[in-house]
């Protein structure tokens, strides 16, 4: 994770989700990260509509597996997409590109629309 991104409050507040979590919560949510990203990915190199079931699915999870990290602040949210964004090596190194992105946002998009 880069710091720079991050406000010294919100540096806190993830060593305190990270402690309030737990390591064993913690390694599965690590290890669930690069399976969820090549499910997405999978779906995304089919052709798959984002705004279909199967990948609704997918971002529900993706959705969970954030606040987990984020503990639902969007501060901390926004700070991690910039730092994917403007640090495209840290997000390569978790299999994310901004193609990728733009597939699952749209995918989370219709989750927070009407149903």
């Amino acid at each position: 994770m880069s710091e720079k991104h991050y406000t010294p409050e919100q540096l806190q507040q993830l060593k305190a989700r990270r402690e309030a979590l737990g390591e064993e919560a913690l390694r599965a949510v690590e290890a669930e990260w690069p399976q969820l990203i090549a499910r997405v990915r999978a779906e995304m190199d089919k052709g798959t509509d984002p705004t279909s079931e199967p990948v609704r699915a997918l971002a529900v999870r993706w959705r969970e597996l954030l606040t987990a990290f984020t503990g639902g602040d969007p501060g901390i949210e926004r700070a991690l997409n910039a730092t994917h964004q403007q640090e495209p090596e840290v997000a390569a190194r978790h299999g994310l590109d901004p193609k990728l992105f733009e597939y699952i946002g749209r995918a989370m998009a219709c989750l927070e629309g009407p149903a």
